[in-house]
């Protein structure tokens, strides 16, 4: 299919984060990153626009800006080359005067990455994280690419002349100093297998305090403003994923926690997801000072208004709620910065007001225009809703440029599988409706976003509610005049990937299936990679000797049922869903005669579509869109249909 105008300015793509608000209020920093071909790497720099808009001034290479509270300095993280994103040296704390721009480095060289800096209110110091990638942990492999899954980590802390004066001993990371500075807190592990929070003394000597009561894993905090209390996203049900995170509340000297999510029926920190890290990761928890409001990312159904909590009042709602996602808060100077980003748009910074008893901060305006023109050029998404056989309601979104007649329909099942996708910005979305894909997005039950029992309705088992909630969709998207029926392919990441290949063991309606990083034996998965095997005892009941649902539910043990064609893409490196699992199903599928190619991508982790390198992602696509043509495409290799008649299986989930 011919490149278009939108495939060009895809292929210029910048996405913009990290946005934080001067103390004064009359600046924002923010991160702009976009794939460096050249240099064949992920690359980003910081800059600084006026809180009104304007021109951005650029500091250079880098992420994490923090303001110092003279608001006179920035620290941000960045390689000592002056930002070239193809080295392999370690980023370091790099302090710069946006006024003047001058700078200089703050910390010596020296192993493993520094990141999230926290400066000290006095302005004297600062925390940080420094990350070093090792093979393994506790006999455990990693995923050590940059992606879902870190290393070992601790929290230093330097002075502003960069003399170290003292290092947290063992695990931490998320540093963040009360508001007087005599505390210094961290998420570790050093209590647990899960994330709890604790905090020291602002010399480091007393010994960590745990103020969590590692029930389960705690994945965001702020300090209240007085600096007596704590906030923090967790649940209370060990390591099961399909529960919601709540927003909690404790005493910085500890107390029971207090739940300020009772009457919530929607998980927090679990925002709309897209292909880009924005919203990956522990989520930012803000404490407003100016309004004693906690704001949290939330996806709420397939739209992503932030929430926000009054501890003292117990008070709460949502705010900047619409077709779009709203990620990455922050407050400063009195105003209430974050990113927003829809269908057709990648995203701009966005601020609004956040003023002392106010009730509604008014209308956000933008204050960057990363993507000019890229909006009027994307292809439009329509919402498509869907009912499963059980009346379950699915929510489904179609992308798919105008005109052209009847289009081949690409079904694309998002990965987590506890996520959820809708009205945010898809890079691979819109570069497969420039190729003339008409494409189906949704969030079959497991997704967040619609409820507890929504999310957990496929706990005990995938493929089952799910895989009906998919094929709902399907029929009411081929119904469409738009979209040709007879070219149908299912395509998904990670669990999605799963789906793909489990999916064309169970019919015979999908023209192609494509499957990256997927899942093809969870027998062989228990105990492997960077995943604990704990992960396995819900979704599958068990381990291996107490459950047979990890045979019964793996596309391995049904191969044989397979008359669809199938191209595998794995990450050679990924360690959360390891390339063996390509390796059996396609050994599989190759003894039985079937129609399956495998794309080994060299040099990346579990996460190649979020943080892979731009070759990474070129030989993907090319894989993808040469497999595509070969069976989507009339004339392509094969008659459009040219799959046995339609064979759905009746058999229920195992």
């Amino acid at each position: 299919m011919p490149e278009s105008t939108l495939d060009t300015a895809l292929a210029a793509l910048r996405w913009v984060g990290d946005p934080a608000p001067s103390p004064a209020g009359d600046r924002v920093a923010y991160v702009e990153t976009w794939l460096d071909h050249a240099a064949d790497a992920v690359a980003s720099r910081v800059g600084v626009v006026p809180a009104e808009g304007g021109a951005t001034v650029w500091l250079g290479a880098g992420h994490s800006p923090r303001w110092a509270p003279d608001g006179r300095r920035l620290a941000l993280c960045r390689r000592p080359d002056d930002g070239d994103p193809g080295s392999g040296d370690p980023a370091r704390l790099w302090l710069v005067e946006p006024d003047a721009g001058a700078g200089r480095w703050l910390t010596p060289m020296a192993p493993g990455d520094v990141s999230e800096p926290a400066w000290s209110p006095d302005g004297t110091r600062l925390a940080f994280t420094r990350t070093e990638r090792v093979e393994s942990i506790d006999g455990v492999r990693v995923d050590g690419l940059p992606g879902l899954y870190l290393t070992r980590r601790r929290v230093e802390v330097v002075d502003v002349h960069g003399n170290l004066l003292w290092t947290v001993g063992g695990d931490g990371y998320r540093p963040q100093w009360s508001p007087d500075g005599s505390r210094l807190a961290f998420l570790t592990s050093r209590f647990g297998s899960r994330p709890d929070l604790c905090w020291t003394d602002a010399a480091g000597l007393r010994p960590p305090v745990r103020v969590s009561d590692g029930t389960g894993p705690v994945r965001g905090y702020a300090w209240s403003p007085d600096g007596t209390r704590l906030a923090y996203l967790a649940h209370r049900y060990g390591d099961a994923a399909d529960v919601n995170l709540r927003l909690w509340q404790v005493g910085a000297d500890g107390g029971e926690p207090v739940d300020l999510t009772r009457g919530w029926r929607l998980g927090l920190g679990n925002p709309v997801r897209g292909d880009d890290p924005r919203g990956t990761g522990d989520p930012p928890v803000i404490w407003s000072a100016a309004t004693g409001r906690v704001y949290v990312e939330v996806a709420a159904g397939g739209r992503g208004p932030l929430a926000w909590f009054e501890p003292g009042s117990a008070r709460s709602g949502t705010a900047f709620d619409g077709e779009h996602a709203c990620l990455t808060p922050s407050v400063g100077g009195g105003l209430l910065a974050f990113v927003r980003t829809g269908p057709g748009d990648p995203g701009d910074v966005h601020v609004a007001r956040d003023s002392a008893g106010g009730t509604d901060h008014g209308a956000p305006w933008p204050v960057t225009a990363a993507n000019p023109g890229l909006a009027a050029l994307a292809a439009p998404t329509v919402e498509l809703p869907a009912s499963a056989g059980d009346g379950t309601a699915v929510d489904a979104w179609l992308t798919a440029l105008p005109g052209g007649g009847a289009r081949p329909l690409l079904v694309n099942v998002h990965g987590g599988p506890h996520g959820a996708v809708g009205w945010r910005f898809t890079a691979e979305v819109q570069r497969m409706a420039a190729r003339g894909y008409a494409v189906l997005t949704l969030n079959p039950r497991g997704s967040q976003g619609y409820g507890e029992d929504f999310a957990r309705a496929i706990r005990g088992g995938w493929g089952g509610v799910d895989l009906d909630d998919v094929f709902a969709a399907v029929d009411v998207a081929t119904r469409l005049s738009t979209v040709d029926g007879n070219r149908v392919a299912v395509w998904g990441v990670s669990y999605g990937g799963f789906m793909a290949q489990w999916a064309i063991t169970r019919t015979d309606r999908f023209a192609a299936a494509v499957s990256e990083n997927g899942l093809s034996d969870f027998v062989g998965v228990w105990g492997t990679g960077a995943g604990d095997p704990a992960f396995w005892d819900l979704p599958m009941g068990g381990a291996p000797w107490s459950s047979r649902r990890l045979l019964d539910c793996s596309p391995l043990a049904h191969a044989d049922r397979v008359a669809t064609p199938l191209l595998l893409v794995h990450a050679q490196d990924d360690q959360v869903c390891p390339v063996a699992q390509s390796e059996q199903a396609h050994a599989a599928l190759r003894t039985l005669g079937r129609r399956v190619e495998l794309v080994r991508i060299p040099g990346e982790g579990h996460l190649m579509n979020l943080v892979g390198r731009p070759s990474s992602r070129r030989r993907r696509a090319e894989a993808i869109d040469g497999f595509l043509a070969r069976h989507l495409t009339p004339g392509g290799g094969g008659s459009p249909r040219s799959l046995p008649q339609r064979r759905e299986t009746s058999d229920p989930p195992p």
